[in-house]
């Protein structure tokens, strides 16, 4: 695993063929395209079908730029309260969360909640074939 790792990371011309431990911050940025292909191949696919039977107080997930969260316990701990997250329960949010600038901790804070992602004939953000929607979208 790790070897085709190295091979996919060198591929993507993310890490070098020589990697110098002693530089730091190739090693950072080696560790965190690790941690993003782990991500990606960590969550499974949801469909919209099944987030949209997650829609109450006490089940909810929404969608936010193709990925799946489940956010049943943030809700009441969502600063702009737990009815604007509800508006979109069970549905994709994106344009509800990008329309309000969330800030780049709330963007981190929400990866604690993502369960999923969808399917790739169901993304709209994540696609290779849409430059202008996939631009600027959080890892």
């Amino acid at each position: 695993m790790a070897f085709a790792l190295t091979n996919l990371l060198q591929t993507l011309r993310i890490g070098s063929l020589g990697i110098n431990k002693s530089d730091a911050s190739d090693a950072m940025l080696v560790e965190k395209a690790k941690a993003k292909i782990d991500l990606q191949l960590a969550v499974p696919e949801i469909t919209l079908e099944e987030v949209a039977h997650h829609d109450s107080f006490d089940d909810c997930w929404i969608v936010i730029y193709d990925r799946v969260y489940d956010v049943t316990h943030f809700l009441r701990e969502h600063p702009g309260g737990d009815d604007v997250i509800m508006d979109h329960a069970g549905r994709d949010a994106t344009i509800a969360f990008h329309g309000t600038g969330h800030s780049r901790h709330a963007v981190e804070q929400m990866r604690q909640f993502l369960i999923g992602e969808l399917p790739p004939d169901q993304c709209i953000f994540r696609t290779g074939q849409n430059k202008v929607l996939s631009s600027g979208i959080p890892d």
